[in-house]
């Protein structure tokens, strides 16, 4: 079967690779489709702080459940599934806690551990979630982000009555957004310099803008992982609020910590997602909050994986790439 590999940083190519035997408590995934996010392009990038090379990427993936192993339930076999691809160890104190997100020796797959870009796929059965009859391929290949989506719009506490800004109107901050709506806020703006971008957040229903007025919002969601984002992020956010980073960085910004302490804004950082995440992204996307067309741009065999890292790559060309295997 074909994978895709990272063997360095500015290479991805495919490789032929067998077929992996499954164990008593995995699923073999036919893989339908699979989605290349922003730490994909950071790992391709050698921007990934996390990672050693060679990369086996892919973790958004939506697939149809070939087989499973003698300790698994056969209920799965057929049915259409999202993966969750966090392997947290289950024993440190975030992971007793239940936040496991952020375990002390947390491994994802595509990123410490082998992913899902190839054509067929072998995982632990408990990393799948089942899908509804409803949902698309392409809704499917959004469970994943559309999670990480939920799980930022919940950190700051309810949204109810306060005004929320996004800075960054990518596939995250998009969904961010819709995130935010469906949790009650008053307002919910997108900030991104690309009209092409501000046209998709009106067409979801969402308000748009080049930026945001400084101190207009109480919650400000960063999306996109950069040094400016976050400094607009901060002039944004009113006295008392709260900045959540979701934006994954290559490197250490510098922030107005002048302005952090005289405004008594809280800096919450965002990373990943939990089950409960994942089941409520599954059922927003279920209820129609987000059209994937509108998310999803562009559609490439996984033998055309070096194009289609490059248009991801380019951020007035795409939103959300799939590769389809």
């Amino acid at each position: 079967m074909l994978r895709v590999e990272i063997p360095r940083p500015g290479l991805v190519h495919t490789v032929e690779a067998d077929a992996l035997a499954y164990a008593p408590d995995e699923a073999r995934v036919h893989v339908e489709a699979i989605g290349i996010c922003g730490s994909d392009l950071h790992t391709f990038h050698g921007e990934h702080p996390f990672v050693s090379y060679p990369v086996w990427p892919g973790h958004e993936l939506v697939g149809v459940v070939e087989e499973v192993g003698t300790a698994a339930d056969r209920a799965l076999i057929g049915m259409r599934v999202a993966l969750e691809p966090s392997l947290p160890c289950g024993h440190c104190r975030t992971c007793r806690e239940g936040r496991y997100n952020i375990c002390e020796n947390l491994r994802v797959l595509g990123f410490q551990a082998p992913g899902a870009m190839t054509e067929t796929f072998v995982v632990a059965a408990d990393r799948l979630h089942p899908l509804p009859d409803t949902l698309s391929v392409e809704g499917g290949a959004l469970v994943e982000p559309m999670a990480v989506a939920v799980h930022a719009a919940r950190l700051p506490g309810p949204l109810a009555a306060l005004r929320v800004g996004v800075v960054g109107g990518g596939t995250i901050g998009l969904l961010t957004a819709v995130a935010a709506t469906a949790y009650g806020a008053a307002s919910v703006t997108v900030a991104d310099l690309l009209p092409s971008r501000r046209q998709v957040a009106e067409r979801l229903g969402l308000g748009a803008g080049a930026g945001l007025e400084p101190g207009s919002c109480d919650v400000v969601f960063e999306c996109v992982g950069t040094e400016g984002a976050l400094r607009a992020s901060v002039d944004a956010c009113a006295k008392g609020g709260t900045v959540v980073v979701a934006g994954v960085y290559g490197s250490d910004p510098t922030v107005q910590a002048g302005l952090v302490q005289d405004r008594e804004l809280r800096l919450q950082g965002s990373l990943m997602y939990v089950t409960s995440d994942v089941r409520d992204a599954i059922r927003l996307l279920a209820e129609g909050r987000v059209d994937p067309g509108a998310i999803v741009t562009h559609r490439f065999p996984l033998e055309q994986v070096a194009e289609a890292f490059r248009v991801a790559g380019a951020r007035g060309e795409a939103l959300k790439v799939l590769l389809i295997p």
